[in-house]
């Protein structure tokens, strides 16, 4: 089987890209109009910022538009709940409703899906690829959105979530699993533990494709899988409330933008696009009726990376992700933003100081908050912990220190990504 060559769309993804900017600003001038017709806050913001659907004839006219910040979609829900004025159709029509940290409630609408499709046919999957999908299904949109983009594939789904490395390590084995999704570090760990139970990966294992995403892939990280299981690993880049935003081809080099919304890299400070090359923040006009983002602020860094591709796909492509513009923080693949942390030290008024501290050790994430408290006990540690996961949706360690630097930082992110 050709996992290398081919393309799910042959006559769009090879259509030059000017063409595919016609037909994006199409698009886009029929989601403006249905947006100011439709929701609320939409018409609010163009209101005041002094512009109608008819100024946004094209891509080059979105700049006319503020950018809407993620963190800024909690504070605008938390307003006018559920969804602050951005749903743009009726409740009814809804066909699902997924909440992200913050909180964010993100509407899903008939018909309307997250586009992996296209990335991971790129990466390699082929229609009859048995796949694991270790991505939770628990209220985030991410196990859903895989699960519907394989299935679409023809690619049989075992919807295997996160954890059990030993059980992902035997429905591998006896149904001989061809494709995983999930995060990188963790099939290395599936891999690690396949050794512990004495099976190769390599040679036991007929794992063949891998796609990842939702957190960065340093070259060390993705060597180590490639070695342990001899397979092809392609990564892409989206949010819960976009969905697909860039893939890596067969090529590499760059992850090229999707053709199912308008990708802008802007300066974070005044929302304008910077020239091709630099770095900014990725934002993006999602093409969706039921809820409609226009020019929203996804808070990564990256840049448009100049040339073509051998692959014969014509969209441009981001040279991955370069950092973040903002205080939210991905950490084992979710979003810790200071607010959250805020919240839950608000029920422990023995504790005078926090901060959150991450760090990377084997290709696995940490994450330590260090707490300045009155009473220091295994039980007080035990309940912070526990508010942690239940807030955060992912394990904390407590640690006790006298005192904390002078800096206002609520979150410190140590990685590096060498």
């Amino acid at each position: 089987m050709d996992r290398t060559t081919g393309f799910l769309n042959e006559e769009l993804e090879t259509q030059s890209w000017e063409a595919q900017q016609e037909a994006l600003s199409r698009r886009l001038r029929e989601t403006v109009a249905h947006a100011y017709e439709h929701a609320p806050y939409w018409r609010r913001i163009m209101d005041e910022a002094g512009v109608s659907p008819s100024d946004i004839q094209g891509v080059a006219d979105l700049p006319k538009l503020p950018v809407t910040p993620k963190a800024k979609l909690v504070e605008i829900q938390g307003a006018e709940p559920p969804f602050g004025g951005l749903l743009g159709m009726a409740v009814e029509r809804m066909q699902r409703v997924f909440r992200s940290p913050g909180p964010i409630y993100d509407p899903q609408g008939p018909g309307e899906g997250w586009g992996w499709e296209e990335a991971l046919f790129a990466a390699g999957f082929r229609s009859g690829d048995i796949s694991i999908n270790t991505f939770s299904y628990h209220m985030t949109p991410a196990g859903m959105m895989f699960d519907d983009a394989l299935r679409s594939l023809g690619c049989p789904v075992v919807p295997t979530g996160v954890g059990e490395r030993e059980t992902q390590v035997e429905i591998m084995q006896r149904l001989g699993v061809k494709g995983f999704v999930g995060m990188a570090s963790f099939l290395l760990q599936i891999g690690e533990k396949a050794k512990e139970l004495g099976v190769e990966p390599r040679r036991d294992l007929g794992l063949e494709v891998a796609f990842v995403t939702a957190e960065p892939l340093p070259d060390s990280l993705r060597s180590s899988v490639e070695e342990m299981f001899g397979l092809i690993l392609r990564q892409g880049y989206g949010t819960a409330d976009c969905g697909c935003i860039a893939y890596e081809c067969f090529h590499k080099g760059g992850m090229h933008v999707v053709n199912r919304a308008v990708v802008e890299i802007v300066d974070p400070t005044t929302g304008q696009p910077v020239p091709e090359g630099e770095t900014g923040e990725v934002v993006v006009t999602l093409f969706h009726k039921a809820y409609p983002l226009l020019r929203f602020g996804t808070g990564d860094l990256s840049a448009f990376q100049p040339g073509g591709c051998e692959c014969g796909r014509a969209t441009p492509k981001l040279k991955g992700w370069l950092g973040r513009a903002d205080q939210l923080v991905k950490v084992k693949g979710m979003f810790v933003h200071p607010g959250q942390l805020q919240a839950v030290f608000r029920e422990f008024p023995e504790v005078e100081g926090f901060r959150a501290v991450v760090s990377r050790e084997n290709n696995r994430d940490r994450l330590a908050v260090r707490v300045v408290s009155r009473e220091r006990s295994e039980g007080l540690a035990q309940k912070i912990a526990g508010r942690l996961r239940d807030v955060l949706r992912i394990g904390a360690e407590v640690e006790w220190v006298d005192r904390l630097p002078d800096d206002g930082k609520v979150i410190e992110d140590t990685r590096t990504w060498d």
